[in-house]
């Protein structure tokens, strides 16, 4: 139950997470806030041990570094759509929609990526479970 609670905060807080990326203070506090529930929640949920942990984190620091850039880049771009909608020319709506989905693209070639160094470093049952939270996390977002 503790579990399924902590999850659903997180789904909760995640979209004042994202739009951390300002000058806010309080905004940047609630995203160090969410990072470290989300840690919390991928660390209940995998179950690793010891060496499984010293082999999973470095993969998982990385993945998020990167998760997390184009989750910037996905909300720019929707903040310019949003904010152009009114008057937005074709031009505009086809740069944006090329935007929205080469985001998408990289973002699925991150998932998959990240997959392959997870399995290599706890094997293919974890780093599908891994896979598993990411992307239940990734589409309630």
């Amino acid at each position: 139950m503790k579990n399924l609670l902590i999850l659903a905060a997180a789904i909760v807080l995640s979209p004042l997470v994202l739009k951390a990326q300002s000058a806010d203070p309080e905004l940047d506090y609630i995203k160090s806030a969410y990072s470290k529930e989300k840690k919390i929640i991928v660390e209940e949920y995998m179950g690793l041990d010891v060496q499984q942990s010293a082999k999973f984190w470095p993969v998982y620091g990385a993945y998020e570094a990167k998760r997390e850039k184009l989750a910037v880049e996905r909300l720019k771009a929707i903040e310019d759509y949003v904010n152009k909608a009114d008057g937005i020319t074709a031009a505009q709506a086809d740069k944006t929609a090329t935007v929205a989905l080469t985001n998408s693209v990289n973002l699925s070639k991150l998932n998959l990526d990240t997959y392959a160094k997870m399995k290599a470093a706890i094997g293919a049952v974890r780093a599908a479970k891994f896979m598993q939270l990411e992307t239940y996390l990734q589409t309630a977002w």
